[in-house]
């Protein structure tokens, strides 16, 4: 926008229409300042389901599984045989499943509370989010309501820039041929210059706010081909 913004011709300033204000609010959604605050409720949003499921830390299991090789040596011997030795080795496995409760009477009363407190600052964040909107909102009407009326003066000065044009060149002209002297060709020099001066300031406020509109609505405006 910036580049070709340095570019338009007052015919561009013309023709140019600005979007719908609903389109240009709707779009402002998309302000960093106001994503900014979408984060910030996703972020209370879980740590609010993170709360509500906070009970399940009163609860613990706990499993354990046993898997081995049991072996044993025997030996035997009386006075009629010699001694002698037995080997025996049996796989063994064993699981065991357990539980506990443990519920500290503070935490579980202050539950409640610590919800309630999570739902508040939800709360919070959403009125702070519409609060940032509407001062968008404001900032975006005051954008638009200069750039409409700007567009306006455009209009007549651009006029007026090409009259006082014109006119320079005729008196050019007859300067040329003799017929006026050198102080009404200044004249018309000057009255040139000054409406070419007051055109570029009001364009100067123009495209300032043409700027800061699509900046503020993430909304591109000018389009010139």
């Amino acid at each position: 926008a910036q580049e070709s913004i340095a570019d338009m011709a007052p015919e561009d300033y013309v023709n140019l229409k600005l979007p719908p204000l609903d389109s240009l609010f709707e779009n402002a959604k998309k302000n960093p300042l106001i994503k900014i605050h979408d984060t910030k409720k996703e972020e209370e949003l879980e740590l609010l389901s993170k709360e509500k499921k906070s009970w399940l830390k009163y609860f613990s299991v706990g499993t354990s599984y046993h898997y081995g090789i049991q072996a044993y040596t025997s030996g035997y011997s009386d006075s009629a045989t010699p001694i002698y030795y037995q080997y025996n080795n049996n796989a063994t496995s064993y699981y065991n499943v357990g539980g506990a409760i443990s519920i500290p009477l503070d935490d579980l009363f202050d539950r409640k509370r610590r919800i309630k407190n999570q739902k508040l600052l939800i709360q919070e964040s959403e009125y702070t989010k519409e609060q940032m909107m509407d001062g968008l909102k404001q900032q975006i009407i005051e954008l638009y309501t200069t750039v409409l009326s700007n567009l306006s003066i455009m209009k007549l000065k651009a006029e007026y820039m090409a009259f006082a044009k014109a006119q320079y060149q005729v008196a050019e002209n007859e300067f040329i041929n003799g017929k006026v002297d050198a102080s009404s060709l200044s004249e018309r020099k000057k009255i040139q210059l000054d409406a070419a001066s007051e055109y570029e300031m009001t364009r100067a406020i123009l495209n300032n706010s043409l700027l800061k509109l699509e900046v503020l609505s993430k909304t591109s405006i000018i389009n010139k081909k």
